[in-house]
């Protein structure tokens, strides 16, 4: 018959390596730069989405047909916007104004004295060449009408102008000019001259003296700026002008002169600065009338040269008016500000308010607000990152760190938002309660909280400061919000850093509630508001948010330990609880290890405290490192009855693979039952690669030449060597706590010694090697382990019995019954011995079988010298194990590493 085809493997769930190669594959998406990339991405797009969503409900809208209506009820904006209108009215009369206040062109002719110089100029020389030329006719040519004035001296026609006119006298020369006025003096000269005027300066032969004497004075007058009127310069005072420098019709420079009246001049200051210019120039002529005459001709030419510029003053005044903008009104509502009161006149206005509320917001400005908020995230998230991976020792983040964090994020973001919201809507209906109180009841110290019991201090530091700066923006840009959440969240995240038990989060919740309420009524006292009867329900509301925070964090922190495998404090005091199916398998089949691990866990808990790294992780871990050896009790030591030793049976070989067997069963027994990695990671590393020394040194001593060689690497454990100062801890106190068992005489000092012995093998054997303790840390180590050995084996006093010889056997055979459960013997030479050990607190030697297992278990922890001396030389006693123990004191006292202070 035949068999049906087995669909087992195909509808069965996906084998190990299937498992394998997917965890692969999405280690290796995790580990794209793309793919991180748009993660990042994607987590500010969300958190932008969050800080933007809305969640208000649209109510009754206002229209034109209400316009002149009483309202029938309250209207209040839904949300915050701005209402921009402009103000026709006030941009008119600011523009007028402008204009008003625009100063007025002037023009300043500079080339106007030179020009008037050069009139003067032409004027004087072409009458003084045609009196010149009339007067050589008259006293040389061959028709002389006039007698010379010096008739010694004689002219010729090649004489001078200034020769002829020189001999002249004055009627000859007023004679000689006056027909010539018109056609060559009139025509140059800049102004009108009088008969009078004309004949005096023609008496001179219209001398170059004369001639250079007015036109330096003009000159000299003219090089300032001169205006038609000085009542003028009272109205530019205020405003001051644009004086604009003309020469040849060319604008050289214009410039804004702030005080007219110190820089121009009208025309009767124009006159006494003409008499202070002329009166040194003038002294030079003797004669009185004729200085008169050149003082009247030169304020008669002088004339203003800055005059108004009536078409560059009205393009100012244009430019001004159209550099006004438009007069905008803007005005910003807030969620929940009153537009119209219940019964006020709807008017235009309040139409207009309400319906740009209603309006889509533009995708210009949506864009901008969108890209600026994107912007701000990603610079808080780059700089802090940056900040915290380049300066901060122990930022490193793994991915699921990463997703950590951007979930909590995510999370407790749109919980700020959502309690915003909610509490605005419950403010509608509860008036007696404002707002911005409820605000204060959302538990934000939880976020802080929540990244210390999962990650580190530093973690929670920079994620602290983000999340806060985040929430003052939800709550409209808030600066106290944002210290606020940040106090809140400092305070919780140091309160949680090592949860001892578990309403540790209900006490930090008490705490943020404290320092919630103080923080509060700092804020309320800056602002002046504290005694207000809503004072105290904002303190309250406070108060509550602090609690709530506790109370979340608790709620949702299981959520988080299951979807990214952390393991808290939280989750390490749900495992210490000794009825954990591991434990209680390990109880039940494996006393002696389960009381060892016990043991184990008090000293690295000390230790642990000792240098500062987490002591409930050490204990707890210590609790399950030896859980392995349920598979196999018998053959380790702690588990064994006297005088049954499976070892002896064995070879060395095969008992080193049993022995090292243990790590690999306590794995896969903690991954059944799905322990932490934490966990899992003291079952691997407790032992790291030390050497099994006892089975080794007898596979040594059995060595046979015909087989191949013994090698050390097959007596050594698999590892890895401690990776964690926990894990380290566990290594050192699980030998220790092993060899101090089978240490005779338990001294204080001989512990000391043990302790720093054992640290020092494990040292020097190179387990160490991984893990970040110091020689500091050590010596802290020793010292922990120290005093809790001596706490566990302090002294116990000798009980006294009916004789000193009885009262000797009677306690001896007592402490044998203790021990081994057996009747008692008649003690012998060698059980006398042993009893003097026994009663000062020490063992009893082990027989051959129980001491070749019992080695075996030392030898795992870095080997213990003292066991493993017991089971090479059984025959010995115990006054020389007393000796080697004297001299084991000497050669700790040489080493170097560890102090001995």
């Amino acid at each position: 018959m035949a068999k049906a085809p087995s669909h087992r493997k195909s509808s069965g769930p996906p084998s190990k390596k299937r498992r394998e190669r997917a965890f692969s594959k999405l280690r290796e998406l995790q580990q794209s730069p793309f793919v991180q990339f748009v993660s990042f991405l994607l987590f500010v797009l969300g958190v932008v989405a969050v800080m933007t969503a809305g969640f208000n409900v649209r109510s009754e809208s206002l229209s034109d047909e209400q316009i002149g209506k009483p309202a029938l009820r309250e209207f209040k904006a839904d949300r915050d916007f701005i209402f921009v209108e402009q103000d026709e009215a006030a941009t008119i009369l600011r523009r007028q104004l402008a204009s008003e206040q625009t100063p007025p062109v002037y023009d300043w002719r500079d080339d106007l004295g030179d020009e008037l110089r050069d009139k003067i100029h032409r004027a004087f020389e072409a009458t003084r060449t045609a009196q010149a030329d009339r007067l050589r006719d008259q006293l040389v040519m061959n028709k002389p009408t006039l007698a010379p004035q010096d008739p010694s001296i004689t002219l010729t026609p090649q004489s001078s102008d200034a020769q002829v006119i020189a001999q002249a006298t004055t009627t000859q020369r007023i004679d000689a000019a006056r027909d010539l006025r018109a056609t060559n003096f009139d025509t140059h000269f800049p102004t009108s001259i009088s008969e009078l005027e004309y004949e005096r300066i023609a008496a001179t032969g219209f001398s170059p003296q004369v001639e250079s004497t007015l036109s330096t004075i003009v000159h000299d007058v003219m090089n300032n700026q001169i205006v038609e009127n000085s009542r003028q310069l009272d109205d530019l005072s205020e405003h001051g002008v644009y004086l604009r420098r003309v020469k040849n019709d060319q604008v050289l420079i214009e410039y804004h002169l702030s005080s007219p009246r110190a820089n121009l001049l009208g025309r009767e200051s124009m006159l006494g600065l003409l008499r202070d210019v002329s009166q040194p120039r003038l002294l030079e002529f003797s004669d009185t009338q004729l200085r008169g005459t050149l003082f009247a001709l030169a304020s008669r030419t002088i004339s203003p040269n800055t005059t108004f510029n009536a078409p560059m003053t009205r393009a100012k005044q244009s430019e001004a008016k159209d550099a006004v903008k438009d007069v905008i009104v803007r005005d910003e509502f807030r969620k929940g500000q009153v537009i119209v009161e219940r019964g006020e006149l709807i008017n235009a206005r309040h139409v207009k308010i309400w319906e740009r509320m209603g309006q889509e917001t533009p995708v210009l400005s949506t864009l901008q607000t969108l890209t600026g908020l994107i912007l701000c995230c990603l610079l808080f998230f780059v700089t802090l990152t940056l900040f915290g991976r380049y300066n901060i020792p122990n930022f490193k983040l793994k991915p699921k760190d990463v997703g950590f964090l951007a979930i909590s994020l995510l999370l407790f973001l749109l919980l700020a938002r959502l309690g915003r919201a909610l509490g605005y809507a419950i403010a509608e209906q509860v008036t007696i309660i404002p707002a911005e109180a409820w605000i204060f009841a959302i538990p934000v110290a939880g976020a802080g909280m929540m990244v210390r019991l999962v990650l580190k201090t530093e973690h929670a530091l920079m994620f602290s400061i983000v999340y806060a700066l985040l929430c003052g923006l939800i709550m409209d840009s808030m600066l106290f919000y944002s210290a606020f959440t940040l106090l809140g969240c400092l305070v919780g995240a140091n309160f949680v850093r090592q949860v001892k038990h578990r309403l540790a989060l209900m006490y930090s919740g008490v705490v943020v509630a404290t320092v919630n309420v103080l923080a509060i009524m700092a804020y309320l006292l800056l602002e002046g508001e504290l005694f207000q009867a809503q004072s105290l329900i904002t303190l309250a509301l406070g108060f509550c948010g602090g609690l709530a925070s506790g109370f979340f964090v608790s709620a949702i922190l299981p959520v988080f330990e299951a979807g990214f495998g952390y393991t808290t404090d939280i989750k390490l005091l749900e495992l210490a609880n000794l009825n954990h199916p591991l434990l209680r398998e390990l109880i039940l089949r494996s006393p002696g290890s389960y009381h060892h691990s016990m043991m184990v866990g008090s000293l690295c808990e000390a230790a642990a405290e000792k240098i500062g790294c987490n002591s409930l992780l050490a204990r707890v871990g210590a609790y399950y490192h030896d859980i392995g050896k349920t598979k196999n009790p018998g053959y380790f030591a702690e588990n064994q009855r006297l005088g049954e030793n499976p070892h002896d049976k064995l070879k060395p070989n095969m008992s080193a693979l049993i022995i090292k067997a243990h790590v690999k069963d306590g794995v896969e027994m903690g991954k059944q039952h799905r322990l932490p990695k934490e966990i899992i990671a003291f079952i691997e590393q407790h032992h790291g690669t030390s050497l099994i020394r006892y089975f080794y040194h007898k596979a040594k001593q059995l060595e046979d030449p015909d087989i191949p060689e013994v090698k050390e690497k097959d007596y050594r454990y698999p590892g890895p060597k401690p990776q964690s100062r926990e894990t380290a801890i566990c290594l050192l106190a699980d030998g220790i706590e092993a060899a101090s068992r089978a240490m005779p005489d338990k001294t204080p000092a001989r512990l000391k010694g043990l302790v720093q012995k054992m640290i020092n093998n494990a040292f020097t054997d190179g387990q160490l090697d991984e893990c970040d303790l110091t020689l500091k840390d050590l010596n802290a180590i020793a010292e922990a382990f120290t005093r809790i050995l001596t706490g566990i084996y302090h002294h116990r006093p000798q009980y006294p019995g009916p004789s000193k010889k009885s009262g000797s056997t009677q306690t001896a055979r007592s402490g044998k019954d203790s021990d081994n459960k057996k009747p008692a013997e008649k003690p012998n030479k060698r059980t006398k011995k042993e009893n003097a050990g026994s009663s000062s607190g020490e063992r009893p030697a082990p027989t051959s079988g129980e001491r070749a297992s019992a080695d075996e278990s030392s030898e795992k922890e870095n080997g213990d010298e003292h066991r493993s001396g017991d089971a090479r030389h059984s025959k010995s006693t115990s006054e020389d194990r007393k000796d080697r123990g004297d001299a084991s004191d000497e050669e700790r006292a040489s080493l170097p590493r560890l102090g001995s202070q």
